[in-house]
Formats: structure tokens, sequence, C-alpha cells
């Protein structure tokens, strides 16, 4: 009989068993410092403190074009925004940014850990190719790749204020999948860097 079932005040089951200890601070937390958090002036604080989160969610959908850092905190996003307003531009374009993390393989559908990895491929790509004796037969695809990278680099920084919103500067550097996702990451950047530099 697992834990849940002789013990009517569990609701959930549980992965690791909590101590009392555990127990009777989750119970103590959840029947004195909930409400008493509810009430002014902690509800003042509390919805303060909402209101940062949702400017930040507002700021990482807007600077991501709905396809955020990755898909846990798409799916966040996505949630928080539908509870603001579930007929909300906003909810439309998180559900319309949904397939950029979506594929189907021989066994069902899946949900990729990122929205690719498409200028990490492409660079890699073409570096094996520039590596062998086979850049005349491959030309044409090479000129492609360089396209693809010049055009995946990232022209602008987030918006705003960086330092306010906890950010780097992002404009020239390239990201591991596509230039919506706006994240740069330091070796996508300088694979990026190598290939430009090797098909200039």
């Amino acid at each position: 009989m697992n834990e849940t079932s002789s013990n009517p005040t569990v609701t959930e089951d549980l992965y690791c068993p909590h101590s009392k200890v555990q127990d009777m601070l989750w119970g103590c937390l959840d029947k004195v410092a909930e409400p008493l958090l509810m009430q002014w002036p902690f509800s003042k604080l509390r919805q303060k403190a909402l209101d940062t989160v949702m400017q930040h969610i507002h700021y990482e959908d807007e600077n991501t074009r709905y396809i955020c850092i990755g898909p846990v905190n798409k799916v966040l996003n996505m949630v928080c925004r539908w509870v603001e307003d579930p007929n909300s531009e906003a909810y439309q374009c998180h559900l319309e940014r949904i397939k950029d993390y979506l594929w189907v393989a021989e066994d069902g559908m899946k949900m990729q850990g990122y929205n690719g990895s498409q200028l990490w491929d492409v660079a890699l790509a073409a570096q094996a190719i520039l590596a062998t004796d086979l850049v005349d037969e491959y030309g044409s695809m090479l000129k492609k790749a360089h396209n693809f990278i010049k055009n995946t680099q990232v022209r602008t920084n987030s918006s705003g204020d960086l330092h306010y919103w906890y950010r780097h500067i992002s404009k020239g550097g390239w990201p591991f999948s596509t230039p919506d996702n706006g994240w740069i990451v330091s070796d996508c950047t300088a694979e990026g860097l190598k290939v430009t530099f090797c098909l200039t």
C-alpha cells in the first residue's frame, strides 16, 4: 500500500517520501503562512512580485518572438499569458510558435529541448566540407550555407535597458538555432565567425 492510500491527508503520490518534519513545515506554510501572505500588507508585496514577473514574461516573449529560450519557459510563459487573458494576441502568438518545438518521429510526437540546432548543424557541416577536397563539388551548397549563416546572425540587441532585464548584448552573435530565438551562444558565435571568415 502506498503512502497516498494509507494517509487521507496526502493528496498526491510522492517521488521521494517526506520526513515528518518536512510534512509539518509544509503544513505550517500551507495553513499559516499562505493565508497570512494573502492579507494586507503582504498581499501588496505579493501583487508587486507577480506584476514584476509578468513584465519579465512579456519582455522574454516579445524579444524571442514567442519562442522563448527553451520549451520549459515557453510553456510556462504561455500558461501565464493565458491566465492573464485567454483571448489576447500574445497567447495566440504563443500557440503559433508551439510547432517550433515539435516534431514527429516513427513512434509519435516529440518535443525538442530547444527550437532546433540549425546554425550549429550548418556551421559544422560547412566546416567538414571545407576540410575536404570537395569544395568545388559542393560550392553551391557552401554558398547557401554561407547565406544561411549570415541571415542567422542576430542583428540587434534585445530591446530596452539590458541591465534592468538581466540581459547582455546580443548584436553580432549567433544563436544555436535561429535569429528569432535571439539568445546568442558563445560557441555558436565562434562557429559562425569561423565559417563566415573561411567563406568570405
